[in-house]
């Protein structure tokens, strides 16, 4: 799992990112990032209705989150960041779901 510290949990956060950010993204995922004050990587993701029921979208975080716990250290400490599901996320594996996030996160110039 992703440590406690480099969530963003608050609906407050997420508005504010999603309304601010630039988005990136690819087949399976979109990135919307911010640049932010604190010295501090902060995650979210989101995963809509459309993906499946919840059983199925619950998964889907699991694996996002695991693929984003290792791909924390290599992020920037000055962003701020939200990674939304896309339809068939369910069905790929956590090592390609590592591989969209570092896609995107290259692409936005957001890794060290």
């Amino acid at each position: 799992m992703l440590k406690l510290d480099n969530r963003l949990k608050k609906r407050k956060s997420f508005n504010y990112i999603y309304r601010k950010g630039k988005h990136i993204g690819n087949e399976v995922l979109t990135l919307v990032f911010v640049p932010a004050r604190v010295r501090e990587v902060k995650i979210g993701f989101s995963v809509s209705k459309k993906v499946g029921n919840a059983v199925t979208r619950n998964k889907a975080t699991r694996k996002m989150k695991s693929a984003a716990r290792e791909l924390v250290p290599l992020i920037n400490p000055n962003h701020t960041l939200i990674f939304v599901a896309k339809e068939g996320i369910d069905k790929i594996h956590v090592n390609d779901i590592k591989m969209a996030m570092e896609n995107v996160l290259t692409r936005a110039k957001v890794l060290r």
